[in-house]
């Protein structure tokens, strides 16, 4: 038995009727009487009492048409959820992501993704450069965010974000122009933990060290924004992407550098012999976005 005796099965069900049944799937009456018989004598049940004047389901008949409709539906359903997955309009996307990028390009473009496909499932991550990358290595992330140096030939990558660093300062200090990192090395420097792959942490040690200081007082925490608030706090000052001057604390203040360093690229990561169709809707969201 076959999708295709099943659809049959269906119609005359639904009908109670050879002819009408017969003229909806477009075939000649014998033929579609054939087609049933054939099934009968396959299940080995009769399906149908047939009379001159009327057609019935028989009680095997009337236990056979639900299932008969679930397994339709369900076919039906799965045919829709391939020509959508095909699409990059279904499935799920995994992304993992620094808190960096949560300012900025990626929640515009996963808002976009939302608006284009709704019925797509975001799996959502944050955690450090090296564990993304081990995750997109292994397949089971499909897209990271980091700041970092890569040469993996696996891995294909597009800056979709460049942000100048900006220093955070506690409101106190009533800076007006661009600082001297020379006139806060009393203060201590807020800054992102090392991770073993290159990092956000990274480029903040640059921008001390073109100055040429190193901080004699440093406080790591995991979050930008954690830090934000750990100088408004009055424990110190932060070196921050230009893009979190959206991020209003009462405390804090933004300036620019008086010699700032090369501006931190933010990157998307993903395996470059990837076939998801979803992933690609996704990147091409981001190079609008970018």
């Amino acid at each position: 038995m076959d999708l295709r005796q099943m659809r049959y099965f269906l119609a005359v069900a639904e009908q109670l009727h050879f002819r009408r049944a017969a003229e909806i799937l477009h075939l000649s009456q014998p033929s579609l009487s054939h087609q049933i018989q054939q099934m009968e004598e396959e299940l080995g049940v009769k399906l149908f009492e047939r009379t001159n004047r009327k057609v019935l389901l028989t009680p095997a008949g009337n236990a056979f048409l639900p299932r008969v409709r679930n397994i339709l539906q369900s076919m039906n359903d799965a045919v829709q959820e391939v020509g959508r997955v095909d699409q990059g309009l279904a499935g799920v996307l995994t992304i993992s992501f620094v808190s960096t990028a949560l300012v900025g390009v990626l929640p515009s473009a996963i808002k976009k993704l939302q608006m284009q496909a709704p019925g797509v499932e975001l799996q959502l991550k944050e955690c450090e450069p090296k564990d993304q990358i081990a995750s997109i290595l292994h397949g089971t992330t499909d897209i990271g965010f980091m700041h970092a140096k890569l040469d993996d030939v696996q891995l294909a990558t597009m800056v979709i974000q460049r942000d100048e660093l900006v220093v955070a300062l506690p409101s106190e200090v009533q800076e007006d122009g661009p600082v001297n990192l020379h006139n806060y090395i009393q203060y201590a420097a807020i800054m992102p933990s090392p991770f073993t792959a290159f990092g956000f942490y990274n480029h903040v040690q640059r921008a001390y060290h073109q100055v040429g200081l190193t901080p004699s007082k440093i406080i790591y925490t995991n979050l930008i924004v954690g830090g934000i608030n750990l100088v408004a706090a009055g424990m110190g000052i932060a070196l921050v992407p230009a893009s979190f001057q959206n991020i209003q604390v009462r405390g804090v203040i933004y300036r620019p550098l008086m010699t700032p360093p090369p501006a931190v690229k933010l990157l998307a990561v993903w395996r470059r012999n990837s076939t998801s169709r979803l992933l690609q809707r996704f990147l091409d969201i981001l190079k609008h976005c970018a």
